[in-house]
């Protein structure tokens, strides 16, 4: 006697659900060099930023640290800064865009939440530096679906003229200590560029247009 299989639907009891997985909000930074007219500015730093979000990643009350007790003007600040925040999604396909578009790695920076603070244009002396925008979103073959913009400052930032002039003065203060080594160029702007990011020294462009040394009588 054969027996005959039916298959019919599990039990009327729904599977238990998983647990949602809390919102995580993250910061994306660049470091790269910027070509200015004629002026490459080495190693600067981008900070990316979403622009124009419609709704928060979830309610303001779960992102900003006693959000009900704020005052209004505190509230929307957060609120701006909240807006800026990528989700990890968003975080790993601007990281993709960025490499693919522009050979340019990005660092993801995981937020602690809730906020109790403002981290866009904050810092020591962020009030006294002067900041430029850099409209991601705006360039041809962007392909993102959510705006991306980033804030940058060539304050501090050794330039190529400084970094020129920096290398005839090495070479010039060799050859004046009677030294004749055959170093290579890429070799003396390695040099130079470590004396500005490990001591903060360089040559301003400016104060040696006419000669890289002075007279001792200052003229």
């Amino acid at each position: 006697m054969k027996r005959r299989l039916q298959v019919i639907q599990g039990g009327k009891g729904k599977p238990p659900s998983l647990p949602e997985a809390p919102l995580r909000l993250f910061k994306a930074r660049s470091t790269g060099n910027l070509v200015r007219e004629s002026t490459v500015y080495y190693d600067v730093a981008f900070n990316w930023y979403c622009l124009e979000r419609n709704e928060p990643p979830a309610p303001y009350e779960q992102l900003i640290a006693g959000y009900e007790a704020l005052d209004n003007r505190r509230r929307a600040l957060l609120e701006a800064d909240v807006n800026r925040y990528l989700t990890a999604a968003e975080s790993n396909a601007l990281k993709a865009y960025l490499l693919g578009k522009h050979g340019l790695e990005a660092s993801i920076e995981e937020i602690p939440l809730p906020i109790e603070g403002r981290t866009f244009l904050t810092g020591a002396g962020a009030r006294n530096v002067v900041y430029d925008f850099l409209e991601l979103s705006e360039e041809e073959g962007y392909s993102l679906s959510f705006k991306i913009w980033g804030y940058y400052t060539t304050t501090n930032c050794l330039s190529s003229p400084s970094l020129e002039k920096g290398v005839e003065f090495v070479e010039k203060s060799l050859e004046l200590l009677g030294f004749d080594p055959e170093i290579s160029q890429n070799r003396l702007y390695q040099v130079v560029k470590a004396l500005y990011d490990r001591y903060g020294l360089y040559v301003a462009a400016a104060d040696i247009e006419e000669s890289p040394f002075q007279r001792q009588d200052g003229s």
